[in-house]
């Protein structure tokens, strides 16, 4: 499948500081998920890189290695505007110092999204997001996850 082009305005989005999950399988396809803390659109915006905390990381690499098809949902949780994409993963690696603060302020922005609707910061205190494993896909569809009439639509 070809990758798709993430347009600017939906790069901006994606990268704001959302309620990102990724969802993989394994051999037996079983599925599992994964909180992702933050994504990072790649010039060409066909790719992207999704930081994972490394305690999570083993078991998506695990599934990732066994069928190499990774779905990221996206959530803004102030309005619910929502989106959904998928891809083929291309591989791995740890999370560089110098990335650190972009994790951070996606964190940042996340957790400012949920005070907005009511959840304070001392819930999510002990979240860990750091150190992480980057996760690199190419992505190769864009579903609208917005509630209302264009839901499930192609982006």
């Amino acid at each position: 499948m070809s990758a798709v082009i993430i347009s600017e305005e939906l790069a901006a989005f994606l990268q704001s500081g959302l309620s990102i999950t990724a969802g993989t399988r394994d051999a037996a396809l079983r599925p599992d998920g994964a909180r992702v803390y933050a994504l990072r659109i790649h010039e060409d915006r066909e790719r992207l890189t999704a930081y994972f905390h490394a305690k999570a990381a083993p078991a998506m690499l695990r599934n990732l290695a066994d069928c190499p098809l990774l779905a990221l949902s996206v959530d803004r949780p102030n309005d619910s505007r929502a989106c959904q994409l998928k891809g083929t993963f291309l591989g791995s690696r740890r999370g560089r110092a110098s990335e650190r603060a972009l994790v951070e302020q996606q964190v940042d922005g996340f957790l400012t999204q949920l005070e907005a609707i009511g959840i304070p910061r001392a819930m999510t205190a002990g979240w860990l997001y750091w150190p992480c494993v980057a996760v690199e896909m190419r992505v190769t569809e864009l579903y609208e996850q917005t509630p209302g009439p264009g839901a499930g639509e192609p982006l």
